[in-house]
């Protein structure tokens, strides 16, 4: 496994602590979703799903242009 391969394995594995992370203030604040600390745990979770898309896309355009 290169170290592209392996930055985004750990990206996915974050991703997926964030996201039960969300859940988990979600329901600590009894799934009112506007509560500020589950929008920020969602915005948190946003920011590295961009990041991860981003480094998609970027892996497609280089194999695109090979």
């Amino acid at each position: 496994m290169n170290r592209e391969e392996c930055n985004h394995m750990s990206l996915a594995v974050e991703i997926e602590q964030k996201r039960s992370i969300m859940v988990e203030v979600a329901k600590q604040k009894n799934f009112n979703l506007s509560h500020p600390d589950v929008l920020r745990a969602s915005q948190e979770l946003d920011r590295l799903i961009e990041k991860q898309m981003k480094q998609i896309r970027k892996r497609n355009e280089q194999t695109e242009s090979r």
